[in-house]
């Protein structure tokens, strides 16, 4: 069984969400088809390429992980490193990096808001036919995460530009 997690730099809702990627309770194409739902394709709608499942939507997609990237070299996090991530660990939020609870706690809020973000984005795509564009995925994920995170830190003040800039100081 998977122990139950909770940040409380973000709202409720994202940490629900976590919880049933964890548990791959998400309503992708792969999930759909075998509840036996009658599907045109069970192919990841953003790539075309591999059968959608939970850890393709949200981690391995190649279109998603322009987001990743851009994510990652915004904190600082070079490409060498990421043949080290999983999509497990980045899910439980954890850190390659020894650091204080306070840290971890900023890293995995940032972790779990760019999961949320990514889905939303995805959704919005399929169901509004929205453009996919990484950069504003990046900006929404800078913008709510920051939101969440300074709003509901209360032993820390959180600067926007130092948020923007460099994020990894909070790492340390």
């Amino acid at each position: 069984m998977l122990a139950t997690l909770r940040n409380n730099f973000i709202p409720l809702k994202v940490g629900v969400f976590v919880w049933r990627a964890r548990r791959n309770r998400f309503p992708v194409l792969f999930e759909l088809d075998k509840r036996g739902i009658d599907l045109h394709s069970v192919l990841c709608p953003l790539c075309d390429n591999s059968i959608e499942t939970v850890e393709h939507t949200l981690f391995s997609c190649p279109k998603v992980w322009e987001i990743w990237d851009k994510v990652l070299k915004w904190w600082g996090i070079n490409s060498s490193s990421y043949g080290r991530l999983s999509f497990d660990s980045l899910l439980r939020g954890e850190s390659t990096l020894q650091c204080s609870i306070f840290s971890a706690k900023v890293w995995q809020a940032m972790m779990w808001t760019s999961f949320y973000l990514i889905w939303k984005n995805l959704n919005q795509k399929v169901f509004n036919n929205s453009s996919w564009s990484p950069l504003v995925a990046l900006n929404d994920i800078q913008v709510e995460s920051y939101e969440w995170v300074a709003e509901r830190c209360k032993t820390k003040k959180i600067e926007w530009l130092d948020w923007l800039q460099n994020p990894s100081i909070f790492l340390l």
